[in-house]
């Protein structure tokens, strides 16, 4: 099932620099120790449940894990999910000099509106500049938006999907 996706991934992992790490196949904990002994600076995970677990293992004192996605709850259930935010709470009394949050776009912008809209300038001017360039897998017209929706349930795309609403 993930045999040409994975690949494809990894494909365009390497073309932006970086090492690819099939979290399915491989031990991602073992393989970043091996890449990186003394740990990560930052762990960016939306795969949630246990996940969120091993990528904090994977930080080095000082180290930050933005969880920004529980995708483990589409796949394993909501109770994966459930135990992942559980972790993510206990990872808050560790007195290991790691930090670990959830991240929300929309609670951001609730709790600071100037700031949630200068940041949101600030890309859209970068996107303007092409200083940032997102990789877009493909373009879909609005009314095609489950089809999008069943692609990224699926990990079926590498890249971003962009909704058109002009058609």
């Amino acid at each position: 099932m993930y045999g040409t996706a994975s690949k494809a991934k990894h494909e365009l992992v390497k073309s932006l620099g970086a090492t690819p790490i099939d979290y399915r196949t491989e031990n991602f904990r073992e393989r970043i120790r091996q890449l990186a002994p003394e740990g990560l600076d930052i762990a960016l995970d939306p795969i949630g449940g246990r996940n969120w677990w091993a990528s904090y293992n994977c930080l080095r004192r000082g180290g930050t894990l933005p969880c920004f996605g529980a995708s483990s709850a589409v796949t394993k259930g909501k109770l994966e999910a459930g135990l992942g935010f559980a972790l993510l709470g206990l990872t808050k009394i560790l007195p290991d000099g790691k930090r670990a949050g959830w991240y929300n776009i929309k609670i951001l912008r609730d709790a600071h509106p100037e700031q949630f809209r200068e940041d949101l300038s600030k890309l859209f001017e970068l996107l303007g500049e092409r200083q940032i360039q997102p990789v877009i897998a493909e373009r879909f017209p609005l009314r095609e938006a489950a089809r999008a929706n069943e692609l990224l349930e699926n990990s079926e795309v590498q890249d971003k999907l962009v909704l058109l609403c002009q058609e």
